[in-house]
This record gives C-alpha cells, structure tokens and sequence, in this order.
C-alpha cells in the first residue's frame, strides 16, 4: 500500500519483527559502534601507539576507503576499492573499479576472505571533492551471522561469517547532483536492515535481514543530498530509527515504515550522523555550519514544539561524540566543545601538530571522534592522533606522530573493542593493544 506525506511516498510490506540490538558485548558491529554513538565502556585503550609501541598487529589493504572497520565475533570487516579513482591527474577507466568486502581474523590480522564486486553503474568521475574520499565509504554492519555493505551502485549485499553470498539488492545507480559519492552505512534494527539510499536511489529502505525482502520503501527526491547513517532511539517501549535528511530529521518505525515525526532542520547536505542521549536527538554539520536538538518524544510536525535549540557551530564532514554533557568534534585542525544543553561553545582549541608524513591537517578531516569511557580518541587525514580528556577544559592526554612508514590518508572513524582500537588507513588496518 502506499501512503502520502507532503511530497514523500511511503511503501511497505507488513512483518512481525523485534527491534533492539543483537550485538555482543564488546562488539563495534555497524559505523561508530553500538548505535552509532561512539561511545563504549568497558577496558580502556592504550593511548600512546607506534610501529614500536603498543601495535598488536598490522595488515595491508587491498585498496584505499574512508569506510570504518567493524568488529563483530571475532571478525573484522571492512570496505576498499581498487582499479580507479586512485591517482587524480591519471584516474584510470570507470569500467574498472571494483568494490572489496574483507573479512579478517581479529586476533592475528589475517585475511579469511575477500569479496570482490565490479563497478554496478556509471560512476562518479574522479575530480573534485570525491578525490577526498573515492568508492569505498559505506561502513558494513554486523551481528555475528551476517555482513551487510553497501558496494556503490552494485547494491547492498547480505553475506555469512564464511563469505557466502545469502543475497544482494539494487539500491539505484543515481548522484547527487554534485556527483560527491554516496557514503551512507546500512545499520540493522532486530531483523531490520536499515538503509539510507538518498543518493543511490533518493528513498530510505527497511529489508528483511534473512531474504533482502523489501518491507518498506520512503522515496523522495529531495534525499538526493544526505550521506548521513540512521541512528535508533527508543521512545516509549518501541524503537523509531532517526534520518538526518535535507532540511528535515524524520523518524520512522522500522517496522512498517510509518512515519512517527519530522522536524525541521536547517541542514541542506547532512553528512554526519544523528547523536542521541536522553531522549534528545543533536545534529550538525553541511555547508552552513548549522546545529540543533530536538526533543524525540512527539507525533507528527513537532518542529515548532520540540525544537531545543539552533546554533551556528562550526562542523564539516564528522559525527560529533556526546560525552560528559558535551558535544566533541573536530573541524580544520580545531577541537570542539559545545553543550548539550543549549549549543553554546564550551572551547575550541587548535589541535597541537608534529607534522608527520603528509603533513598537519590537509583538507577536511573526515574521522569522527569515538569515546573510550572519558577518553576521546581523534584521528586526523595525516595519521596523527590525539586522546583528549572530556570535559569543560580542553586536555590533551596523549598525541601520536603518523606511523612513519604510511604516507596516505587516515580518513576512517576508528572502532573500539575490548581494549583494542582497529584503524584503518588507505594502505592499511592496525590493531592496536596494550596487552
């Protein structure tokens, strides 16, 4: 059946399902970890790490991406991509890159498998802006049984612990007018997975996690211009997945896709992830800077009466961390504070620099910042990382020099595991370990 909402279609095929999350305790299973918060308690990280110091491990990659390693029962996955798009003044030929989905063992580093997908469509051109990210942004998502990656224009596919394909579907082959890539990661709500196909296909979609089912299909053209991975919220006793769409946050029951709430937003191009703590929902980022929380309790247009506050922060392409009372992110070298409860500047500190293989802080720094207990760990595009104590008082606790022997690109957000911190380069994977 379909379902009017201004401009917006919603489809839907009615299933019985159980929403929550199946992942183990300890796992980094979809982007940012357990809900998208980048937040994990348990053993702390080590805080200082080098080829020589406190590296458990190290594995080279296949390919560049800016996606995020998960870990998962003893697995880590990730994404890269190879044959174009990895030199800007020689791109090589479209028809030829292919998409990896790896699988390694996460005591030792080792590759159990690797899944190789050619290109699925007409590619963005390597130029401009996606130079800063490439074909490999989408973050898989896991529960242990199944790997679910969005490969680009080839689809979303489904795939076991063995590396067994169980199924794939086409998400659409479409840009954002821009032509900047997608790079929305699929999350899973129960036996939902979860997708924001805006770029791909200018709709937001619920698939059964067994089959690849369509349940539920929300399209609208104006999703053309969001990157940005679902969170989950619960409200009530029932979970409602959130989406950071242009102009608007919408919140959907992910078992039928019904459409619970909207609110207005003043983002235009959302990258970044929706962050949710105590019944409020905190976004930022786009090209004007912008940033608000709403309140998730409502029905219906709630942006006149759930609306907490709207502030100008500046923000690029990251997630902010919600720890201690205080938004955390990063932007041009900077480090940000800002309060949760009313958006208000807490500090903004530049980020010491020692410089290193490329060099300080060049272009965007896409890496969200991720929380280890009251650790915030940070790395920027060069590879230098830094652990900053939350808090009111800007307190760097530990700052790492880039490996020496890798020149390329740490754009991926980190994954925090029971004591372990899993980076991922262009060139590489580390696992890094106090033990």
């Amino acid at each position: 059946m379909k379902q009017l909402f201004g401009m917006m279609i919603v489809t839907l095929v009615s299933i019985s399902v159980t929403c929550g999350d199946d992942a183990s305790a300890g796992d980094w299973d979809r982007f940012r970890g357990p809900n998208g918060a980048g937040v994990i308690e348990g053993p702390p990280v080590p805080t200082t790490w080098s080829a020589d110091q406190n590296l458990k491990w190290r594995t080279p990659l296949p390919g560049k991406g800016t996606s995020s390693p998960v870990v998962s029962e003893g697995r880590v996955y990730l994404t890269a991509y190879t044959g174009y798009g990895l030199d800007e003044e020689n791109p090589g030929d479209p028809t030829e890159l292919t998409r990896h989905l790896l699988a390694l063992d996460r005591a030792t580093g080792e590759e159990l498998w690797r899944k190789s997908v050619a290109s699925g469509g007409d590619e963005d051109p390597y130029k401009g802006f996606i130079t800063q990210h490439g074909y490999a942004s989408s973050t898989p998502a896991s529960d242990g049984e199944h790997v679910f990656a969005v490969l680009g224009k080839s689809g979303l596919f489904a795939f076991d612990r063995d590396g067994n394909q169980l199924w794939q579907v086409d998400l659409g082959t479409k840009s954002d007018p821009a032509k900047w890539g997608d790079g929305s990661s699929p999350i899973l709500v129960g036996d939902i997975v979860v997708v924001n196909a805006g770029i791909l296909g200018n709709k937001l979609l619920g698939l059964n996690k067994e089959t690849g089912e369509e349940l539920w299909s929300v399209e609208d053209e104006a999703f053309t211009n969001s990157w940005s991975t679902p969170t989950t919220v619960e409200v009530g006793g029932r979970t409602l997945v959130l989406f950071n769409v242009p102009k608007k946050i919408i919140a959907v029951d992910p078992r039928d896709g019904s459409t619970v709430w909207t609110a207005a937003s003043p983002l235009d191009s959302p990258s970044g992830s929706i962050v949710v703590q105590d019944g409020k929902a905190y976004l930022m980022g786009g090209r004007g800077g912008d940033a608000m929380a709403v309140a998730v309790d409502g029905q219906g247009d709630v942006s006149a009466t759930h609306t907490l506050w709207r502030e100008k922060l500046r923000s690029g392409i990251d997630t902010p961390v919600a720890v201690g009372g205080n938004l955390h992110w990063t932007s041009g070298g900077v480090f940000y504070a800002a309060s949760m409860e009313d958006g208000d500047y807490v500090y903004k500190e530049r980020l010491p620099r020692l410089g290193g293989p490329t060099g300080g802080f060049p272009n965007s720094d896409y890496a969200s910042p991720i929380a280890v207990g009251d650790q915030i760990v940070q790395f920027t595009r060069s590879g230098e990382s830094y652990v900053i104590q939350a808090g009111d008082e800007f307190q760097v606790t530990a700052h790492n020099p880039a490996f020496a022997d890798d020149d390329s690109d740490f754009s991926a957000t980190p994954a925090a595991s029971d004591g372990e911190l899993f980076v991922r380069s262009d060139k590489y994977l580390y696992c890094l370990s106090a033990e």
